[in-house]
């Protein structure tokens, strides 16, 4: 098997999931003896997890999306390297990738996370059309692609990830049962834990989602359909975990709506998996999703779930089988599903159990070999 050098690119400044997801597949990378440079900003959350991890960091300031200097050091720092190999994880990533392999004569690849369309035909043209491959990490997304033009030979499918089994947990340095069913004494613990923290009834149903605030997880219908839950079912409580610019407009509309107390914004979850065991429900509320990889971890915590049908969501939770799917945008739909799962503990139970078992799938073992493969076929163009 074939060695690589593998310079993974994220220069966002927090930590979510994008960045948790280079961070598992540069951990299953270096477990099949792979090298792997984390390339981020200095002292940001990014650069911290890779150093908890024990993976190589390379510091670059990413000042613009075109950065020379970040590109030519990017250049520089591969041309020591054996086999190097730039994979870009975010769109602005992309274009430092793009400048960084034409300087360096270097092979790059592009992961694409989103369900939107492309910026425009110079990002098609300069950013994505040159990279050795496209990396969805879904079936819609690769449509969306392809729909902009670029060849179905140039694009290929890797959906996210999560740690499958004590070997996987260990190489992503995470304790075997972090992603798991919780038992009735750790469920206790946290659930009183959080209801000293925001003053919630432990007794309650919890409703919980974990996404940033931003417009495509369309808090909106997740708040509007909170409302219509709770005239039937008044003794439940939604905890939304994040943080975005959409914070304070949202607080503004939940204390408008007269739900304060009711639906909360618990802010970023330091244990994000803590505060799912701690949940009795998982709702995802997306117009706008690429996989939704919080999904998996929701599965994995033993959550029934709701969510929307948009992006590459049902690629993930199957309807009627692992989860209950409703239409993007539809409150009325989602607050019917979430009653449905509140009121339906057997039916609830049934769902979460094969969502389970379907997780085998989404293995970072698996993640690692797909990519072996694409690295491949980028090197030889």
């Amino acid at each position: 098997m074939k060695s690589y050098a593998v310079f993974h690119l994220d220069g966002e400044r927090g930590l979510r999931g994008g960045e948790r997801q280079l961070l598992y597949l540069a951990c299953a990378l270096r477990a099949r003896g792979h090298r792997n440079v984390v390339v981020c900003r200095k002292d940001f959350p990014l650069s911290r997890e890779a150093q908890r991890l024990g993976l190589e960091r390379l510091h670059l300031p990413f000042l613009t999306e075109w950065d020379p200097i970040t590109a030519l050091s990017l250049s520089l720092a591969c041309g020591k390297a054996q086999g190097p190999l730039l994979h870009a994880h975010t769109a602005h990533a992309a274009s430092v990738a793009a400048l960084a392999g034409w300087l360096g004569r270097i092979p790059w690849v592009v992961h694409r996370r989103v369900d939107f369309m492309l910026r425009g035909p110079l990002s098609r043209r300069f950013k994505y059309q040159p990279a050795g491959r496209v990396i969805a990490v879904s079936k819609a997304i690769q449509g969306i692609l392809q729909e902009e033009g670029l060849p179905p030979g140039r694009t290929a499918v890797v959906p996210d990830g999560i740690p499958v089994g004590e070997e996987e947990c260990r190489w992503a340095g995470i304790e075997p049962d972090r992603f798991s069913p919780p038992t009735k004494e750790e469920k206790a613990c946290l659930r009183r834990e959080l209801s000293e923290e925001f003053d919630i009834p432990s007794e309650a149903t919890w409703v919980g989602n974990l996404a940033a605030l931003v417009p495509h997880k369309d808090h909106d219908t997740l708040i509007a359909a909170a409302l219509l839950v709770l005239i039937r079912r008044p003794k439940t409580v939604f905890l939304i975990a994040g943080e975005g610019p959409e914070q304070g407009r949202l607080l503004k509309k939940i204390q408008r709506m007269g739900l304060v107390g009711r639906v909360l914004l618990v802010g970023q979850r330091r244990d994000a998996a803590g505060f799912l065991k701690a949940l009795d429900l998982f709702v995802l509320s997306s117009w706008g999703e690429g996989m939704g990889s919080v999904l998996l971890e929701a599965g994995a915590c033993g959550l029934p779930i709701a969510a929307t049908d948009a992006g590459g969501i049902p690629e993930i939770v199957e309807d009627k089988a692992s989860g209950l799917l409703c239409p993007a945008r539809d409150p009325e739909a989602l607050a019917a599903n979430i009653l449905r799962l509140i009121e339906d503990w057997e039916l609830a139970a049934g769902l979460c159990a094969r969502a389970r078992k379907g997780l085998v799938r989404f293995g970072l073992s698996r993640m690692a070999e797909r990519m072996e493969e694409i690295y491949g076929q980028a090197r030889l163009g």
